[in-house]
């Protein structure tokens, strides 16, 4: 089961069962005090037949005057006690008493009782909610397991015009030798591989495998390659100082190859792109469009550009927040975007 796939069952079960429990106390809450309310009743029921026959060991007698108290009614302190009529007697009824210690370990036995049975219900309900939740959470399991066998059926049919395109971009440096023109689709075929390899990755739930880093050379190799992508802008970058940490060197290189394709593709006409190392965070800064809502940029499919699918920049954050790097936006219609990685919460191994 994916982490996903987890989280949604959890969740789910979660809310389906802490509802059921909510129901189960107030229905045993209302069941104390009807118990309580019946035993006191039944308790009632036996002082009045223990007031004709006086034979009831659990019970203690007196007298009481009669103007003071009112008949067949339980009064409750230092236990409880009730007033019966004595025949022939015009002034004096019979105060029957029950202990309180007596009292409470009757108040506690049905307390106990509905605490057992309570407990009960909650394993039968923790048991239903568990099972509703794996029923309902079936179907959707069923559509995820369809999509990752779909994406699998297209890596695969990828292999067949990739290995194709690397054989001949080989027979063509072999015929041509070095041309840039053959370098940059050779690198865009290695991102492909790249993103391939992080999308299998991805499909069998392979854990992030971490390393130290040298963050300010790898920026600076995926600017490189961003600059043989797009040759016609400015491209400055700027080292203030190292910066080393342990992390994935695959997730991060997608992080930087999202934001500077962005930072590259949505410029203006022989804008600039900057990349700043600085104390533990890394800039990348253009010239660009600029971002109109920052609050919406980095939900799913949301877009601006009639370019992309709106994608990019929700990656980029769903990484970050896996790899336990801060993300911050600045941006400026018609003058740019500036995001900002900090990496001051990652140790250097």
């Amino acid at each position: 089961m994916k982490n996903y796939e987890k989280e949604s069952l959890f969740k789910n079960f979660l809310v389906f069962f802490s509802l059921l429990e909510i129901l189960l106390v107030l229905l045993f809450v209302e069941l104390y005090h009807t118990k309580k309310t019946e035993y006191r009743h039944t308790l009632l029921q036996s002082m009045q037949l223990c007031s004709y026959s006086l034979e009831c060991e659990q019970f203690s007698f007196d007298f009481a005057p009669q103007s003071e108290n009112i008949l067949n009614r339980l009064y409750d302190g230092n236990g409880t006690h009730a007033y019966f009529t004595i025949p022939k007697s015009k002034k004096y009824y019979m105060k029957i008493s029950y202990g309180e210690d007596k009292l409470k370990t009757d108040i506690e036995e049905i307390t106990h009782s509905l605490w057992f049975q309570f407990i009960l219900a909650s394993l039968l309900l923790f048991g239903v909610a568990l099972f509703f939740t794996f029923y309902s959470l079936n179907p959707i399991r069923k559509a995820l397991r369809l999509n990752d066998e779909f994406i699998k059926d297209i890596l695969h049919d990828f292999n067949t015009p990739i290995t194709s395109m690397i054989l001949n971009i080989k027979m063509f440096k072999d015929e041509k030798g070095d041309d840039p023109y053959i370098s940059r689709l050779s690198k865009s075929i290695d991102n492909i591989l790249r993103l391939q390899n992080n999308l299998k990755s991805f499909l069998h739930n392979s854990p992030s495998q971490s390393q130290n880093v040298d963050i300010a050379k790898l920026v600076e190799e995926r600017l490189n390659n961003i600059q043989n992508i797009y040759p016609n802008l400015a491209y400055i970058y700027t080292k203030e100082n190292d910066l080393v940490k342990n992390t994935n060197h695959e997730l991060l290189m997608r992080i930087f190859d999202n934001i500077l394709s962005n930072a590259a593709k949505y410029n203006k006409v022989n804008g600039e792109v900057k990349v700043t190392i600085s104390n533990e965070t890394v800039s990348i800064e253009d010239t660009g469009k600029g971002i109109k809502d920052i609050n919406k940029v980095l939900q799913r499919y949301y877009k601006e550009q009639d370019r992309g699918i709106g994608l990019g920049l929700h990656i980029v954050n769903k990484l970050c927040n896996e790899l336990n790097i801060g993300m911050s936006i600045q941006s400026q219609t018609n003058y740019g975007t500036k995001i900002v990685l900090n990496f001051q919460h990652l140790r250097k191994e």
